[in-house]
């Protein structure tokens, strides 16, 4: 197997496609830039759902509707940080979040049943739409809300802090979060070689 060899300019070009305009994108890791691009061409993510993020971890954006970012507290993750990012296909988990449907539900999920009982009565039409009106969009504005403590989530954009400045590293899943150690692998394969300070706590 040959080596890829991209040039600066190549390198350049490449980050500006996948944060097209920014200042910051030459903070943008290369593998962090060809996993945008990729996912944006092949559909699989609207990645301007990333770029809010950064642009909101930037100072670009005054709000972000996900949750708080944060550093890691555990070795070898720490001391990165992680940001949320809410595409569509997290739309689901986090109604499901909000009604804690994976743990057979909450209090808000009681008291919204018995509201929509005493508000539907007897009528067997009305039942299923105010109850999916509530589960659905008042559970996701519910979550949306910065308000009520909660945040979207979604999946991770991880970076570290040097200098006063964001380096932004890659994407990661809360289930790849799971194993610190293959994630700290996985991050530091693909960025060590442009941002080696990042890394330098666990050299």
């Amino acid at each position: 197997m040959s080596n890829l060899s991209l040039s600066q300019q190549d390198i350049a070009e490449i980050k500006n496609e996948a944060a097209p305009g920014r200042s910051y994108n030459d903070r943008v890791s290369v593998a962090l830039a060809l996993r945008m691009l990729h996912l944006g061409r092949s559909k699989q993510i609207d990645t301007h759902s990333i770029l809010d993020e950064i642009d909101y971890l930037e100072g670009y954006r005054s709000t972000s509707r996900t949750k708080k970012e944060s550093q890691f507290v555990h070795p070898p993750l720490e001391p990165l940080w992680h940001k949320h990012f809410m595409t569509a296909r997290h739309i689901m988990k986090n109604i499901g979040v909000r009604w804690s449907l994976d743990r057979n539900g909450n209090r808000d999920l009681d008291r919204l049943i018995q509201e929509v009982a005493k508000e539907a009565g007897n009528d067997p039409d009305l039942w299923p739409k105010l109850l999916a009106h509530r589960l659905v969009v008042e559970g996701y504005e519910d979550r949306a809300s910065t308000d009520g403590g909660y945040g979207l989530t979604g999946d991770w954009i991880v970076y570290g802090k040097h200098d006063g400045k964001n380096y932004y590293l890659d994407l990661a899943s809360h289930e790849e979060g799971q194993n610190a150690l293959a994630l700290y692998r996985k991050l530091r394969n693909g960025c060590y070689a442009e941002f080696p300070f990042v890394f330098s706590d666990y050299d």
